[in-house]
């Protein structure tokens, strides 16, 4: 079969999933705007509430995960001098979050089974000056919190969970966002919950931190739109994102096992492969916000983004490169420890496409150029 004539299967599907859901989101916005209130209305409330409920938590929404974190460094009271241990291989968002409060980033290696941040590398990197770490849950699946905890009891340290790419997941049957101190998620429109554009949304199991989080993301205020009582950011998330945020989160589960039946059929297909497949570890539920396959080297990993690209499939690298050797970390202070596994991984790794509106047939496409890759280099 030429697959160049079926058409392309996509990197990532969110157009797919809006296009799908359009008589929903129309539904919405004339409900958000026959109501005439597109900020911190009935529909933020109700989503705050469900999401605090489902997932373990209080929860503020907000502009962007990039927002969230920025928001959680400064409600810890992390500033210049401090230090905060984050993994080499993670989004910018993570690291510039520290930058942006003037504190330091300090780089560690991942676990090279999971890809999460290694908890022995954190412990490791703990100097006088460290007040938290940022552990990622990357991909779907969450870092090993019960160890990170451990550690950070250990030295005093705050926990700060990145959820961007991690909404759903669970760990031991708790939901990610709920073991740190603060859980900071991601709503961007192609993540596994998102709505139109950007969101995102804060998660603590403390209530009392609420109102600290909510003055700085919008603009120090208190309820009172002419008094400012701390700097604050134009961080607040509208009503609009929030209904169709809110209207997925009753979908999430049905799509989070969509997902993880693609990554099933995958993983079975791929079993007798050279390769590193993704999977659920220690009792934490993977989400496949993206199935990264790991080949034996890079020239591998190239080669089959050329071969599958050929036969109409869209692949990414996620990251292709090691946060700290992205060239704006030139300019902001940071430190790198040992991050020797997360450079070995990072040009091996190639994602292949799954999201809960890929069809079987698009699923059974991938995995057949993929073997057929394979048995051309045998």
């Amino acid at each position: 079969m030429n697959t160049l004539t079926v058409g392309m299967i996509a990197g990532e599907f969110h157009a797919r999933r809006v296009r799908g859901l359009k008589q929903d989101v129309l539904r919405l916005v004339e409900e958000v705007i026959d109501d005439g209130v597109f900020h911190g209305g009935r529909r933020i409330r109700e989503l705050e509430a469900t999401a605090g409920e489902r997932w373990g938590g209080h929860a503020l929404c907000v502009s962007s995960g990039t927002m969230a974190l920025e928001t959680a460094v400064r409600a810890l009271g992390i500033g210049a001098g401090d230090e905060v241990i984050v993994p080499a291989l993670t989004f910018v968002s993570t690291a510039f979050a520290v930058a942006a409060a003037g504190a330091v980033p300090v780089f560690v290696d991942i676990d090279p089974s999971t890809r999460t941040i290694d908890p022995r590398a954190v412990a490791a990197a703990v100097t006088p000056r460290t007040r938290a770490v940022i552990p990622v849950h990357l991909h779907g699946l969450m870092a090993d919190m019960t160890a990170i905890r451990a550690v950070a009891d250990t030295h005093g340290l705050a926990v700060i969970e990145d959820c961007a790419q991690a909404a759903g997941a669970t760990d031991a049957g708790r939901h990610a966002g709920s073991m740190g101190d603060i859980g900071c998620f991601s709503m961007w429109v192609g993540k596994n919950l998102g709505g139109l554009a950007d969101g995102g949304l804060l998660l603590t199991r403390d209530p009392a931190r609420l109102p600290l989080l909510r003055k700085l993301t919008d603009l120090g205020r208190d309820g009172e739109r002419n008094t400012h009582h701390v700097r604050g950011s134009r961080g607040r998330m509208g009503e609009i994102d929030a209904a169709v945020i809110r209207h997925q989160l009753d979908l999430l589960p049905a799509w989070t096992e969509r997902r993880r039946a693609v990554a099933a059929r995958y993983t079975d297909a791929f079993a007798g492969l050279p390769v590193h497949r993704p999977g659920d570890v220690a009792g934490r539920s993977h989400t496949y916000y993206k199935y990264p396959l790991t080949t034996a080297d890079p020239a591998v990993a190239a080669s089959l983004m050329a071969h599958l690209s050929r036969a109409g499939i869209t692949t990414e690298q996620v990251y292709p490169q090691a946060l700290p050797h992205q060239p704006a970390m030139a300019d902001i202070p940071h430190r790198v420890e040992d991050i020797d596994v997360s450079l070995d991984v990072v040009p091996r790794t190639v994602c292949l496409p799954i999201a809960p509106e890929l069809t079987d047939q698009e699923a059974d496409r991938v995995v057949e150029a993929v073997h057929a890759f394979h048995s051309d280099r045998t």
